[in-house]
């Protein structure tokens, strides 16, 4: 009996600037540990973690490396699908799936198939700021002018018998599906992000407004919590406030010390101050 075809798994990492590079090695680990790797599943799956980076290769030994030359922020984010694209026929011939995801995040448990669209489509993550309390409204880009423009995404819920809105607003560093879905949506927002940056405009949140733009005109098939792009800080004393609940955390990401200012701390502890 012939054995079954294992399907394999893309993970996609920009590292450009040295102060990023500490954060390679964690990623790799913990993709190889957590993620599709439970001992239930983990022979059904290959993963491949694929760096476009501007460290040594030989520092990152076990993924496959895209030598890149490091662009001051936000270029390294805003224009992370012309990257990805410039290798799009090694994606679609390697991959049956592939990812996105932040260097900086750290996976610290099992992430299994629940990410996976069975039929097709993308996954999207609920960003953790606006998941739950309704009276917090998403940074949607609010330029007209702007190609990721969009008025008010979101859902109908029904909980104890009455139905109620649910603004979504997705976050842009865990994101994926099918291989040929997602470089379907990279090439639509590559297009849309070339368009404003050729008339001197960069949308309110970069590549996370051209993100929600396209999921809002092509709904994710997945939506998964905020457990898997969970805040390492302020948990109990900010999201948990404003969720109504805790998760656990199945991917968290890592606050920076050398993005951190002291006037976003002033801002955090007035806004804590109030809850």
């Amino acid at each position: 009996m012939q054995e079954n075809k294992k399907i394999k798994i893309g993970i996609m990492c920009i590292c450009l600037n040295q102060p990023y590079w500490s954060f390679a090695e964690e990623m790799l680990w913990g993709v190889n540990t957590f993620f599709l790797k439970h001992p239930t599943i983990k022979n059904k799956y290959i993963t491949e973690v694929l760096l476009w980076s501007d460290m040594p290769i030989e520092s990152f030994p076990l993924g496959k490396v895209f030598l890149t030359e490091p662009t001051e922020w936000p270029l390294p984010t805003l224009l992370r699908y012309n990257l990805f694209l410039q290798q799009e026929e090694y994606l679609k011939d390697n991959f049956d799936y592939i990812f996105y995801m932040d260097v900086d995040l750290r996976i610290v448990d099992w992430i299994g198939e629940e990410i996976l669209p069975q039929n097709g489509g993308l996954m999207a993550c609920q960003h953790p700021m606006y998941a739950l309390r309704q009276n917090y409204y998403p940074p949607y880009e609010p330029n007209p002018e702007s190609t990721a423009y969009i008025k008010l995404p979101g859902r109908i819920l029904e909980e104890n018998g009455k139905k109620r809105f649910e603004p979504l607003y997705f976050a842009g560093g865990f994101q994926g599906g099918k291989t040929e879905d997602f470089i379907k949506a990279m090439k639509v927002m590559r297009k849309n992000i070339d368009d404003d940056f050729n008339r001197n405009y960069i949308a309110r949140w970069n590549d996370e407004s051209h993100f929600n733009r396209y999921l809002f005109e092509n709904p994710p098939a997945i939506v998964l919590s905020p457990a898997y792009i969970y805040p390492d800080s302020l948990v109990a004393d900010y999201y948990v406030k404003i969720w109504g609940r805790n998760y656990s955390p199945k991917i968290m990401t890592l606050t920076k010390s050398f993005t951190t200012t002291a006037s976003g701390g002033e801002a955090v502890r007035n806004q804590l101050a109030t809850m």
